[in-house]
Parts: C-alpha cells; structure tokens; sequence
C-alpha cells in the first residue's frame, strides 16, 4: 500500500496507551463479572465504542466489529495527538481527520446550537426529540432510542455506561456522540452526530443529569460518514492487532434488559 492509504495510516499511526489513558482521564473500565466479555465477532445491535453510542440494527453482525474498531482506533490515535493546552474541537478535528484517514469519506456536516426544549428531564429523555431528528427522523436508531428511552438511573454503574461518561469528561465541556450505522452490499455508512453540553455536574453522569435553564443550550455536529466494505473488511485485521487487548475496554456491548429491543 502506498504512504497515506488507510492501511498504511492503521500501521503507523501513534494510539493513546491504556496507562496513559488512565493517568490522563481516569480510571479504566474493569471487566463486569456479572456480564460476558464482548465478543467483537458477534457484536450485538447496540454498543458504545468510546463515548460514542452506535446503533447497528441497520446493519449485518459481520460489518459491526470493523465500524467499532474503526472508531476506537480514529479516537485512540486522536487522544495521543493532543498536547498541552488542547480541549474538544482539536479533539474533534483530530477524531474527523483520523477517520477520513482510516478510509471513511465524511460530509461537511451541520454545526447548530440548540435548546432543551423541556426542562427538568434527564439529559438521555430530553435529547431524544433532537437526536431523532439528526439523525434522520423516525425509524433510524430505533435500538439507540429505545436505550435512552428505557435507562434508570439503577443502569448507571453498568460497564458501557461507566465508559460512556468517562469518555465525556476528557475536557471542559461534556461531549457526547450518536451515530446510526447502515450498510448495503457495497458500502457502509454511519450518521453521526455529536452534542455538546456546557454547564453539567462534574459530578454527575451525563446521561442523568438534569437539564435546568441555566444548562438548556447545546451545541451539535452532524455528519454522515461512508466506507466501501470491502476496504473496512481489508484493514480490520490490522485494527484488532493495533489495539490487541485494549479493545474490548473501549468497546462494551449496550444492552437493556427492559429495552424492548432484541440485542
């Protein structure tokens, strides 16, 4: 592969180590023994791969394993990009740039600021009506939706929880990422949207915090990213091997019981 293709990228490029990670950001995320380790072979129809919630009903079991690996390694090697005095857009435009260069092609993607437009509900309620819309309307992300739907503040301590909300405090803001994934014979593609939260409870996890006046605003980005299947099944290989055995503590299976949704 020539310099600059995506295997050549997925080969080189420097990923944030688990010791660095922990140092940095807090604590790791310890396996559950009352769960099953994920199996990135039979990957179920919802996951959080870093702070990035995913909904892959859209999508065939053999296809989600290299969507999530290729997300975890675009953040990782983001991660080890930043330096002193970097926060959330150098973040973000490193995660972008990252994963154009695993291989996926991105829209410009919609910047908008937003409101709650009800007050007093828990942040995984009161997004719902605006996620719904960014991601494309009604029946896109039914898994996902049903999750925020159906979480108690009783899930709060479950692994990809506990990984959701640690990935969201790496800076100043709390910023939290959706994304819809489907995929045809040829091509896979990904709806992703990225919201922002300002004035949250540092010490309160995000999904349940309480939105109030002062925290109603938020800023989001959406984008709709595409990758031929073809090349994301000729560089997941190289992506197991580049993150080894720190992959299953950035990828955790997002499951309700309650849901209503067969994962």
């Amino acid at each position: 592969m020539k310099s600059g293709s995506p295997l050549s990228f997925v080969e080189t490029a420097r990923i944030i180590e688990p010791a660095r990670l922990k140092a940095s950001f807090g604590a790791r995320v310890e396996g559950s023994t009352t769960e099953p380790a994920l199996d990135l072979d039979k990957m179920p129809q919802g996951v959080v791969t870093g702070n990035t919630l995913i909904d892959y009903s859209a999508t065939t079991e053999v296809m989600r394993s290299g969507i999530s690996l290729a997300l975890a390694f675009a953040n990782r090697s983001a991660l080890a990009e930043m330096g002193p005095g970097a926060d959330e857009d150098d973040f973000f435009a490193a995660y972008k740039s990252n994963l154009v260069r695993v291989g996926f092609i991105a829209s410009q993607g919609a910047f908008v600021k937003s409101t709650f437009k009800k007050k007093g509900l828990a942040v995984h309620k009161a997004i719902i009506p605006f996620l719904t819309a960014a991601l494309g309307g009604a029946g896109v992300g039914p898994v996902l939706v049903a999750l925020l739907q159906n979480l108690q503040v009783a899930d709060s301590d479950r692994p990809w929880i506990t990984l959701f909300d640690r990935e969201t405090r790496m800076f100043e803001t709390r910023e939290m990422h959706f994304a819809a994934a489907a995929s045809d014979n040829v091509l896979t593609s990904v709806r992703h949207v990225a919201a922002r939260l300002f004035f949250v409870d540092k010490e309160t996890n995000v999904l349940f915090f309480k939105v109030s006046d002062m925290a109603a605003e938020f800023e989001s980005t959406t984008m709709t990213l595409s990758i031929n299947n073809g090349l994301l099944a000729s560089i997941e290989p190289v992506l197991r091997d580049r993150l080894a055995a720190s992959a299953v503590d950035f990828i955790r299976s997002a499951s309700i019981s309650d849901a209503g949704v067969d994962n």
